[in-house]
């Protein structure tokens, strides 16, 4: 795993963290971390996240559900060969319910295991630079430090920050 210097700067009030969060944007240096005791709409608009595979596994966990669950009860019904005359062989009918059910549970299931993994929750310790107070009362930043560690450092202290330290992460 590649480990490069960071820097983490610890912020005692909102108005600094913030500044400093859309400074940090504007002149595109690489945030690889934001940590906040509460939630902060206004730290959700400056950070864009990620997109989420959430939606498009559990849609193919939905297809693959109804899909299987369907297939399974048409090898089941042909592997007994009980035709019974007059009626279809394999009647469509009765398995708008099973595919429905299979539907609803391998999506949920599969939105649950990618909400789990895309949470981290396999995790066994935490974040680099994570401090115990950013859970209480303090706010901070863990910023990439590519090569101008003392430039970034001197901004982050304009901006509020009340401590700055060297973090590999």
């Amino acid at each position: 795993m590649k480990t490069e210097d960071a820097l983490l700067a610890v912020f005692p009030c909102v108005d600094g963290f913030l500044s400093c969060l859309k400074t940090l944007k504007e002149e595109k240096y690489a945030i690889r971390n934001a940590f906040s005791p509460v939630r902060l709409p206004e730290m959700q608009d400056l950070l864009t996240p990620k997109p989420s595979l959430t939606r498009v596994l559990t849609l193919v966990g939905g297809i693959i559900g109804g899909g299987g669950l369907v297939s399974l009860a048409v090898y089941a019904h042909l592997s007994f060969r009980l035709i019974v005359w007059g009626k279809p062989v394999l009647a469509w009918v009765p398995w708008v319910v099973v595919a429905f059910e299979g539907t609803v549970l391998f999506a949920s299931l599969s939105a649950f295991v990618s909400w789990v993994f895309k949470a981290g929750l396999p995790q066994a310790d935490t974040d680099p630079g994570y401090d115990a107070a950013f859970s209480g009362h303090k706010f901070g930043l863990l910023v990439s430090a590519a090569g101008e560690a003392e430039k970034l450092e001197k901004l982050l202290r304009e901006r509020g920050a009340e401590e700055v330290r060297r973090v590999t992460a």
